[in-house]
């Protein structure tokens, strides 16, 4: 089920799409856990796979193996999203034990983890400060306040941002300059928002051009993801 599907060239792509449900043009992170992924246009489309903290179920033990076969097996590129969500029905002690054997199958293979997080910042730096080995931890729709910002950089995660940049009242828009360009990544989740959309904005708002966002972001996703 879960596969690599090429389509067009990595290398030539103009967008990247770190986390998305919807993938469209460039490269696009495609991720399962809402259900079947719909395509759109023409782009190279990779899979993460993960346990949502919002989805866990008694199934749980058979996903974590889905996910450990599929990441030994090179056929995802990320793992996620996983995370931490307060308003999860599974309480805070478990889903933390989920997420560091997702953290583990991710630091095991080599590859990255994207990570949900809601009203759970310092419980999911607790994980990460259990873990001995982090390949790249990336915030998902980070839209939180400067101080967690702040904190989640000094702890080497990779800020991705999405939907809320659309809004100038958001608190992403108002902190997506102060990202370090190294550390930034851009999606659209399942926003309906096209990825070409969130880059011409956080170009504008970065005060770059949308070719030198591209450049930007296509390093790191090559850094991070050995693309």
């Amino acid at each position: 089920m879960v596969k690599i599907i090429p389509i067009g060239n990595v290398m030539t792509a103009e967008w990247i799409n770190v986390h998305t449900h919807q993938p469209g043009q460039g490269i696009s992170v495609a991720d399962p856990c809402l259900g079947e992924i719909k395509f759109s246009g023409e782009g190279c489309v990779y899979y993460s796979l993960g346990v949502h903290p919002l989805y866990i179920d008694g199934d749980v033990e058979c996903k974590l193996t889905a996910i450990r076969e599929a990441a030994a097996g090179k056929k995802i590129v990320a793992v996620g999203e996983a995370g931490l969500d307060r308003n999860s029905p599974v309480g805070m002690e478990e889903q933390m034990v989920l997420f560091q054997r997702q953290a583990d199958i991710a630091a095991t293979n080599g590859l990255p983890l994207i990570i949900h997080g809601v009203r759970a910042i310092p419980e999911i730096i607790t994980v990460y400060n259990r873990c001995r080995i982090h390949r790249g931890w990336i915030m998902h729709g980070f839209n939180n306040r400067k101080e967690i910002l702040e904190d989640l950089l000094r702890h080497d995660f990779c800020i991705s941002a999405g939907r809320a940049v659309m809004d100038e009242t958001s608190n992403i828009y108002r902190l997506l300059p102060e990202i370090p360009a190294e550390r930034l990544f851009l999606e659209t989740d399942n926003s309906g928002f096209a990825i070409e959309e969130i880059y011409q904005v956080a170009a504008a708002r970065r005060g770059v051009s949308v070719e030198e966002l591209r450049r930007i972001v296509r390093s790191n996703f090559e850094r991070v993801f050995h693309k």
